[in-house]
């Protein structure tokens, strides 16, 4: 009984999902976030140019925004993608003209060395992997990126994750295409940047700047769905959601609270 009750408080005190830097250079600088901690992109325009934040107003994109985690980019990432090719380089560089136009504050950035640093360079990936997807602007011949990031991911058992991209917090997805995926973290912690330049640019992403967004969730159970035309009392209940003429009546009365974590482990 007494063994039971210490492995259930082991289990208790150990995180679900665990973001380790594997360079041990980036987590004091630009540590794992939450994502309900970071403001969207389009706040600070929305209030300027309507005088009100109007994105809250809908309930599922703002409720979207706030769940999980966000992982920030490590490094200043400069692209120039035109017809002669693409260029990606790490590092702060005193061009960040694309930056500015983003209206994106550049951070501090990070002083290691390029002798010392750990991080690894992107590297192009087989193009038959965007063939379809979308459609490459200007003439720029079709290339996809994977740019590794510092980041490994443990998670417990049945954890797995969606790696998404940061659409609400990210301001340069209209330029690079950034694939989602999900991935099982049961002995397997990979966590990259796979993306696409979309179009002619040359832009510079500060460091800090949200790239993917990690909405972890459990396989602990097999799922099931059904469709199909609805009973008499599912459809007249669609027609009188409860107190819908309440104001913030999703909010007090639909939508499930979640609650995610976030502690910084010192590694001692």
């Amino acid at each position: 009984m007494k063994m039971n009750r210490l492995k259930n408080l082991f289990r208790k005190n150990s995180p679900d999902l665990e973001f380790v830097d594997s360079t041990r250079q980036v987590y004091t600088h630009y540590p794992i976030l939450l994502a309900k901690d970071v403001k969207p992109f389009f706040k600070e325009f929305q209030e300027k140019d309507d005088g009100n934040y109007n994105f809250p107003g809908c309930p599922g994109m703002h409720d979207y925004s706030r769940v999980g985690y966000l992982i920030t980019a490590w490094a200043d990432i400069h692209i120039k993608a035109n017809r002669a090719g693409t260029v990606i380089r790490l590092g702060t560089s005193p061009n960040d003209k694309g930056a500015k136009e983003k209206g994106v504050a550049t951070p501090p950035p990070m002083q290691i060395p390029q002798a010392e640093s750990r991080l690894r360079e992107p590297f192009p990936m087989e193009t038959s992997l965007t063939d379809g997807l979308f459609t490459f602007k200007d003439g720029i011949k079709p290339t996809a990126w994977n740019l590794p990031t510092p980041w490994k991911l443990f998670g417990n058992k049945n954890v797995s994750a969606l790696l998404l991209p940061a659409v609400y917090h990210c301001p340069f997805l209209e330029d690079i295409y950034l694939y989602p995926g999900v991935v099982d973290y049961r002995g397997f912690t990979t966590a990259n940047i796979i993306f696409s330049p979309r179009r002619n640019i040359e832009i510079s992403i500060p460091a800090g700047t949200p790239m993917l967004h990690v909405i972890p969730f459990k396989t602990t159970d097999d799922f099931s769905a059904s469709y199909g035309p609805g009973t008499n009392e599912q459809l007249d209940y669609h027609k009188s959601p409860k107190r819908f003429y309440e104001s913030n009546w999703y909010r007090k009365y639909y939508m499930i609270k979640k609650k995610f974590k976030l502690k910084k482990n010192t590694g001692d």
